[in-house]
């Protein structure tokens, strides 16, 4: 029984370690995996090891930094003057971006595909508003900021997920 206990407990660590990738490489579901991987140690431990108290506030970290992306490029986006049509383009950039310049370069195009797509799309949207390019730039790199800055949040809401995970199953 012990070895099936290290095992499964390897196996978990090695799928959020993937996990954490895939906040860097957005092909991969990141915060996410790390979450349904939790999730998934939890129900076949009964949640002993990991508790309902440590799995609830696991789940809150899951919410806050698994969206970061969402509202932190937004709020960079706004922080820089971009009108509510310019992020709205941005997003829809965003999604073109990752798509498109993800089938041409795979992995490298998904990868920066999504931010280069957001920043035109607030770009020229910001530009179509104001016609002023240095307003829009201002916009763009505000919410290219903010896309910077939910990486590192995400990226730091994922280890900690993680160091939380291990010293709960190690000390139980």
């Amino acid at each position: 029984m012990i070895l099936l206990d290290a095992i499964a407990f390897g196996v978990a660590v090695a799928f959020m370690l993937i996990g954490l990738i895939g906040i860097l490489v957005p092909i991969l579901p990141g915060i996410l995996l790390i979450w349904l991987t939790i999730l998934a140690y939890a129900i076949v431990d009964g949640f002993q090891a990991i508790d309902w108290i440590t799995f609830t506030l696991l789940t809150i970290f899951a919410i806050i930094t698994g969206t970061a992306d969402l509202w932190l490029s937004l709020l960079g986006a706004k922080t820089g003057g971009a009108a509510k049509r310019a992020m709205f383009l941005g997003a829809i950039g965003g999604v073109l971006g990752f798509f498109l310049l993800g089938a041409v370069l795979p992995v490298v195009g998904n990868l920066f595909g999504g931010i280069i797509g957001y920043a035109i799309g607030v770009l020229l949207g910001q530009y179509q508003k104001f016609q002023d390019w240095n307003v829009a730039l201002k916009a763009s790199i505000g919410g290219v900021v903010g896309w910077g800055i939910a990486t590192v949040v995400q990226l730091a809401g994922g280890v900690l997920m993680i160091v939380i995970f291990i010293w709960q199953v190690l000390s139980y």
